[in-house]
């Protein structure tokens, strides 16, 4: 099973990046947008910042020793 949604994972990411290229922004707003799979790109590597970001904080700021409550 984790491998189908590894796959299925992979084919929503080529999709994006292909229909970014595809499909332009008819008036653009930000120069950015000019770029194409900018979104998608920009969206990846959020998410990727996001995980690494929490684990950090959930290992460094939350999680406590074992012998924590010990006297």
């Amino acid at each position: 099973m984790p491998r189908i949604l590894r796959y299925l994972f992979l084919l929503a990411c080529g999709v994006a990046v292909v229909l970014g290229f595809l499909i332009h922004a008819k008036h653009p707003l930000f120069r950015w947008e000019i770029i194409p799979a900018f979104d998608a790109a920009f969206g990846f590597l959020g998410c990727i910042l996001i995980v690494l970001i929490s684990k950090m904080l959930g290992k460094y700021w939350l999680q406590k020793d074992e012998d924590y409550y010990d006297d």
